[in-house]
């Protein structure tokens, strides 16, 4: 076998075949009724979004307590 026809045969088997595979299948999804991923029943309902009226508050817990107006004086540092 001549190196030239050994390359096209190697090319074509290497890329061909699966290309043209990939190509067939494509027409196989195209042609298999219901439009969703080619199977009959319809896509579940998307669930209801939900808005709140106003955000919610934070626990008692989490609010930090702040102690009340203790006014400290600062202090200057000296190196």
């Amino acid at each position: 076998m001549q190196a030239a026809t050994q390359v096209f045969l190697s090319g074509a088997l290497t890329f061909g075949v699966p290309l043209a595979w990939a190509v067939h299948e494509l027409f196989v999804l195209r042609r298999s009724s219901g439009g969703f991923g080619g199977r009959d029943e319809p896509p579940p309902p998307e669930p209801p979004k939900l808005k709140p009226d106003r955000p919610k508050q934070l626990p008692e817990c989490l609010i930090p307590k702040l102690p009340p107006a203790a006014v400290r004086s600062r202090v200057r540092e000296t190196v």
